[in-house]
């Protein structure tokens, strides 16, 4: 069964129980973890916060019929550890969706790609990283800016054998055909980086965008990678409904843009929040409406 997220007073969250949560619940408190680690990791993963909390202060009841013991624990659950809500076909596995928020549509899958594929698509970029430029809304041409502070590696489609086993899967988890799909771009973002609030779809009214339109039409969705979990920070940020994907390695988040009357949602609006430790590394894919050709 598919379960949806709600939004209420711009917050987004799960609110619905299961025998697979219940049963996760159970096993990390009976491994030592603290009320406040387990709510914290129910949050990364998308549930509501008064559920969360009553959800694990009902488990530490019926553990030790009375009210949640202070123990000593680790700081916090495994945020990959955490029930899915369901399970997307990926054409060559199964992967588990995390949350997702019915508008916009938004959707975390759960190691849609698995460490040594993180690991093998940031080897295949480190030697042609160069400054991630942003599309010229006036011109069409691509600019460097200060809000965004990466640095990046594109990909042909199909360029590698693992791009091809990516893009099939993605293909697969999504619904929008392969040949509809931008080059994999790789982008790398060092302490303090970020992409400030933006939207991945193209404005029409502006005519530098109008030869991005003729290769493929609109974006319309976005998939965002992540090839590393960085030490702090670097959360995706959608600030027009209150929600933040933390990076957590092989997870995905999804979301599209493209309204069922063909207009786009501003909500989508997002950023890449500055890393405040560490390096981050994500993957981006954007998919068209339209079978896809490079502009150049």
């Amino acid at each position: 069964m598919i379960r949806e997220a709600s939004v209420a007073g711009g917050k987004a969250g799960y609110t619905e129980s299961s025998p697979e949560l219940e049963q996760w619940l159970a096993r990390h408190i009976a491994q030592g973890f603290a009320a406040d680690a387990l709510v914290l990791s129910m949050l990364r993963s998308g549930y509501d916060d008064a559920f969360a909390r009553r959800a694990v202060a009902g488990a530490f009841a019926q553990d030790t019929g009375g009210a949640a013991p202070a123990r000593p624990a680790p700081a916090e659950a495994s945020a990959a550890d955490t029930p899915a809500v369901y399970a997307a076909d990926g054409g060559d596995r199964q992967v588990p969706v995390l949350f997702r928020l019915a508008s916009p549509q938004v959707q975390l899958f759960q190691q849609l790609l698995s460490d040594d594929e993180c690991d093998a698509l940031v080897a295949l970029s480190r030697g042609r990283l160069a400054r991630s430029p942003v599309v010229n809304p006036d011109t069409g041409d691509e600019n460097l800016i200060d809000a965004r502070t990466s640095m990046g590696a594109m990909f042909q489609v199909a360029e590698h054998a693992l791009i091809t086993r990516i893009e099939a899967r993605i293909a697969a988890v999504t619904g929008v055909p392969a040949e509809h799909g931008e080059g994999l771009q790789i982008l790398n973002y060092k302490p303090g980086g970020e992409y400030q609030p933006h939207f991945d779809y193209f404005n029409p009214q502006r005519p530098g965008e109008a030869r991005q339109l003729s290769v493929g039409g609109q974006r319309i969705a976005t998939l965002v990678i992540y090839l590393n979990t960085p030490e702090a920070g670097g959360a995706t940020a959608f600030p027009r409904v209150g929600l933040e994907v933390a990076p957590v390695k092989g997870n995905a988040v999804y979301f599209s843009y493209l309204l069922p009357d063909g207009t786009l949602d501003d909500r989508t609006l997002h950023a890449g929040l500055p890393v405040a430790a560490g390096e981050k590394w994500i993957a981006t894919k954007w998919l068209r409406e339209r079978p896809y050709r490079s502009a150049a």
